[in-house]
């Protein structure tokens, strides 16, 4: 129960500091705070009835009878489809994916109006019907409304172009899907059940929700900022001749026409080129394309790359215009695809890390 209690604590912390932080505030992390803040009082309304507030004060369960479970697949579809500036983020049409809330809200609020307050009494058998008709129409259009935004924004996902922010948002929507998947699956276990044990798999299952949502909302702010200022540093590169000197052997025609592809258009600075990619750009094999590689350089196609990536993110680090950048930035921007590769390979070229080399060429 203590560790169920902190982790609500935590849940609101987290969303009110995602809302309001200057440095986490914006647009697009509003929705994350929302999902955090939804999950965090989905806990809070278990861990109340657990302890029998709602039993004691029968009022109160107009609280209780909020399905937020309705909003918080609303607010993961919105933060993934601006994140990745989907062209569905500015259509009016998103805020119909209130209404499955507002039309909950409305039923349990009359609902609990009629029960809990006796402010009116329903003696039509039709309107019971339609009350108990809607009621169950409400408990299965829950499972379906989540599984349903998790599918569409698989297939958004899939068809974006925004390649850069897809790996973190992939994890994100897998998480949260299979924590959905998890709490369809142990909700009817419980329904079924209906024991003790079963409702402690539904505790452990909030618990997991609040600690692997905490993680990734920690991951995906801090990916963002890094994204953020890689973009910033890319519009700063655009301004500025970088040339990086690589003299080959001979006047090959074709190593030239592969060293152009490096020096004028920074075909380095994309995280995803390969050896194939290249050779077919180059119209040849991807074997001929090593040979002329090696032949020229006495090196191989992942070395050379990352030559010109180490070399480029030796010169942001000399330059005081990007002193305000984070240095993982830098090596995004260089075309690293993660933290942990640009530090390793930065180091195997210089023998030292890249806050090191900044340190002490300052």
């Amino acid at each position: 129960m203590f560790l169920f209690t902190i982790n609500v604590a935590l849940g609101f912390f987290l969303g009110l500091a995602i809302l309001f932080r200057p440095s986490l505030k914006s647009i697009t992390n509003k929705y994350l705070g929302y999902a955090i803040l939804t999950i965090s009082l989905l806990m809070l309304n278990r861990l109340l009835a657990d302890v029998g507030i709602y039993e004691e004060n029968t009022k109160l369960r107009i609280i209780d009878n909020i399905e937020w479970v309705f909003l918080t697949p609303v607010f993961i579809f919105l933060f993934v489809i601006k994140s990745i500036n989907h062209n569905h983020n500015t259509y009016n049409e998103l805020k119909l994916l209130y209404l499955p809330f507002i039309a909950s809200l409305l039923l349990n609020f009359i609902h609990n109006l009629e029960r809990d307050f006796d402010i009116f009494i329903f003696t039509s058998e039709i309107f019971s019907r339609i009350k108990f008709s809607l009621f169950v129409l409400e408990s299965k259009l829950v499972y379906i409304y989540n599984f349903f935004l998790m599918t569409y924004l698989y297939f958004i996902l899939k068809n974006s172009d925004s390649q850069k922010s897809k790996n973190w948002l992939w994890r994100l929507h897998f998480i949260v899907s299979s924590l959905i998947g998890l709490w369809i699956l142990l909700d009817f276990t419980e329904g079924i059940l209906v024991t003790k044990k079963a409702s402690y798999y539904t505790i452990l299952l909030f618990i997991g929700i609040s600690f692997f949502l905490y993680w990734v909302s920690y991951y995906t702010i801090y990916n963002r900022k890094l994204y953020a200022e890689a973009n910033e540093i890319k519009q700063i590169l655009k301004t500025q001749e970088l040339n990086i000197s690589k003299t080959p052997n001979s006047s090959n025609t074709i190593f030239e026409k592969f060293e152009s592809l490096f020096k004028e258009e920074y075909e380095y600075r994309n995280p995803n080129v390969t050896r194939e990619s290249t050779a077919e750009r180059l119209g040849i094999s991807a074997g001929y394309l090593s040979q002329i590689i090696n032949s020229n350089t006495e090196d191989n196609f992942s070395s050379y790359v990352n030559q010109y990536r180490v070399e480029e993110a030796k010169k942001m680090l000399h330059d005081n215009t990007f002193d305000k950048y984070n240095i993982e930035s830098i090596g995004l921007e260089a075309g690293f695809s993660s933290k942990t590769t640009f530090h390793k390979v930065f180091k195997k070229f210089t023998g030292i890390t890249p806050r090191a080399y900044k340190n002490k060429n300052k």
